[in-house]
């Protein structure tokens, strides 16, 4: 995987599905961030993408993916495993991380602290006008 890649944590949403569904019909690169097996086979049902397990160890560094990543988008599943998503993909210096929330909290200043570069607040998840 020499080519640039775009990040996605879908995080078990419909929102995340459907845009993951979208990438694959663009054909764009990308790979998808997992954090369990069932995670893996609920996105696998759209088609074949590659994947990266996320480890749950506090503590644990993930190894840089040996692939350059140009966007990141994570979307919202909860704060935890949200917080620790964004963590990760900032530090593979995506040239945006994108945030999409269905919270009517006041998250985004949490979640730009973090790294993200925009949280957008979506009830539908649409966030096809970002490709």
């Amino acid at each position: 995987m020499d080519e640039a890649m775009i990040v996605v944590s879908a995080g078990h949403s419909a929102a995340g599905m459907n845009f993951v569904d979208l990438l694959l019909k663009k054909g764009l690169a990308f790979v998808v961030l997992v954090h369990s097996e069932e995670e893996r086979e609920q996105l696998q049902t759209l088609g074949a993408f590659p994947v990266r397990y996320i480890q749950e160890t506090e503590g644990m560094q993930q190894t840089r993916p040996e692939y350059m990543v140009t966007n990141a988008f994570v979307f919202e599943n909860n704060l935890p495993q949200c917080c620790q998503d964004i963590q990760l993909c900032h530090s593979w210096y995506p040239q945006h991380l994108y945030v999409v929330s269905s919270n009517k909290a006041p998250v985004g200043l949490v979640y730009k602290g973090l790294g993200a570069t925009y949280v957008i607040h979506s009830q539908s998840g649409d966030v096809s006008f970002l490709l």
